[in-house]
């Protein structure tokens, strides 16, 4: 029985890494170069009626995505996306009329030589 479990476990933590992965942003890991991190900031979400929105901008000259992002059982989900080429900035924006209260944060990610690299707002909690 506890093998039945644990398989189940398995298998269902697999799926929802699967429609997490599909869902939104691919994983980001934070940069250790502080150069490249000080030219990326993403802000804190802010809401609207009805909306969330994140901002990111960067004064380095690469293309950089902005992500709004919702925190859900299985893990951080993107809900709304835009770019920027940068020096510049772009806002991320979810409607998020009648789902509850969920925790937000904006991800703001760019890819150097050597893979995905990205950094985090503060979370924020909001009632929609």
């Amino acid at each position: 029985m506890l093998r039945r479990v644990a398989q189940i476990a398995a298998i269902t933590g697999a799926a929802m890494a699967v429609l997490t992965a599909t869902a939104g942003a691919t994983p980001a890991t934070q940069s250790d170069s502080a150069g490249i991190l000080a030219c990326h900031t993403a802000h804190t979400p802010t809401q609207t009626s009805g909306w969330v929105h994140g901002k990111g901008e960067g004064t380095c000259s690469q293309q950089a995505f902005v992500y709004i992002q919702r925190l859900r059982a299985w893990g951080w989900e993107a809900e709304g996306s835009n770019s920027y080429q940068g020096p510049g900035s772009a806002v991320a924006s979810w409607n998020c009329s009648g789902s509850g209260h969920y925790t937000y944060r904006t991800l703001v990610q760019w890819h150097d030589g050597t893979g995905a690299k990205g950094t985090y707002s503060p979370e924020v909690r909001f009632a929609c």
